[in-house]
């Protein structure tokens, strides 16, 4: 499990690297295509759908390693088992809205699958709205993760 818990952060990180890049790529090669008067349409609505991609993957890269804003002035004064009870409340809360928005993501990705792209006719929309219920899984998963690691963490302190 551990291995592939490392292959798919890796494949996580490409991803949105190289969908990042791609995405540039295309936005500015379709201005410059417009400016001679040659414009490429479709390389906006395509570039919409690998930033869809992209920031599913980003976010659960800053998820998994806790590099997500947070405002943590008040909590950080209450006592550690307050701190934790609080943690363990939000954990569970960020839980039920991936799970909410698997479901909702996976519906919206139904009811899209008949409307195509503007400028790509031949490419669904499904696509692009499959990042939701996709990307909330992968939130999902590393949330469970996180609620894990909470509660073995009270294991090992007890221990001490």
């Amino acid at each position: 499990m551990k291995k592939f818990d490392e292959y798919l952060v890796r494949f996580e990180k490409t991803a949105a690297k190289l969908l990042l890049i791609v995405m540039i790529v295309m936005v500015f090669s379709s201005g410059v295509a417009r400016f001679l008067k040659n414009p490429m349409n479709w390389a906006v609505d395509f570039s919409s759908f690998l930033f869809a991609w992209a920031c599913f993957f980003a976010m659960d890269i800053a998820w998994r390693e806790n590099k997500m804003m947070s405002v943590d002035l008040f909590v950080k004064r209450l006592p550690a088992k307050v701190q934790r009870v609080i943690r363990i409340v939000m954990l569970l809360i960020i839980l039920a809205f991936c799970v909410y928005m698997i479901i909702w993501g996976a519906q919206l990705t139904w009811t899209q699958r008949f409307r195509k792209f503007q400028g790509m006719p031949n490419f669904s929309y499904a696509w692009v709205t499959m990042a939701v219920p996709v990307g909330a899984a992968l939130l999902a998963r590393s949330t469970v993760q996180k609620i894990i690691k909470e509660f073995s963490n009270k294991v090992v302190k007890e221990a001490k």
